[in-house]
């Protein structure tokens, strides 16, 4: 993270984080571009000419390409993640796409049964945790495995805070190597109940444990 030069803050009295740049004054989202003055930022940004603003979200992978319409994408990627009145249209998209996910025809088996029923009145259980788009990491465990390999701990805290499931062991996030595009159709079709995959299920070579990560050539 520090070579990306962005300040942890603490997101919950848990230990969850989130990411801004530094000295930035922007509320925490993911990137920034330079793109006017009247967007804030700080002093010696500003004596430039330049100001800082948000352009898109690095939270979890695929929300803005599964779950929100083209059409909404700019003003989405706009929005703070820790926006409490996100706008109704961007809601109902999300929770619209949500709900075909989850109702999905998986092969020959007709359309796959509901494994997310929204209560009366209520919302999509899963919007909470995508409308905002925060990678939740508990800091206090360790993202390694006894072999000194990663752990599988995506969604484990979202799965925990978010939808009431089993209390986290791993650190969240997510680390590398990690199938994260199969468990998130997963969750979104059929909330574990059958696994769902894309087809790939690893790269060619492990990242390595050691940061920045990089595997090396093939």
């Amino acid at each position: 993270m520090s070579a990306r030069r962005v300040l942890l803050v603490l997101a919950a009295s848990v230990g969850l984080l989130a990411c801004k740049p530094e000295g930035s004054g922007q509320q925490p989202v993911n990137v920034y571009v330079p793109f006017g003055v009247d967007a804030g930022g700080d002093s010696s940004v500003q004596e430039a000419g330049l100001g800082l603003g948000p352009i898109d979200r690095d939270g979890h992978p695929l929300v803005t390409v599964l779950l929100v319409p083209g059409s909404l994408q700019d003003e989405y990627n706009a929005q703070s993640s820790f926006e409490p009145n996100v706008p109704r249209v961007l809601q109902d998209a999300l929770e619209a796409r949500l709900v075909a996910l989850d109702t999905l025809a998986l092969g020959d088996g007709g359309p796959d049964p509901v494994d997310w029923p929204i209560p009366d009145g209520g919302m999509h259980p899963l919007l909470p945790m995508f409308v905002s788009d925060v990678l939740l990491v508990d800091t206090s465990v360790s993202c390694t495995a006894p072999d000194g390999g990663f752990v599988s701990s995506y969604l484990d805290l979202e799965r925990e805070i978010l939808l009431g499931g089993p209390t986290h062991t791993t650190c969240g996030g997510r680390t590398p190597n990690e199938d994260i595009v199969d468990e998130t159709l997963t969750l979104l079709i059929t909330d574990g109940r059958q696994p769902v995959t894309q087809g790939v299920a690893r790269p060619t070579k492990a990242s390595t444990t050691t940061f920045p990560y990089l595997a090396g050539p093939n």
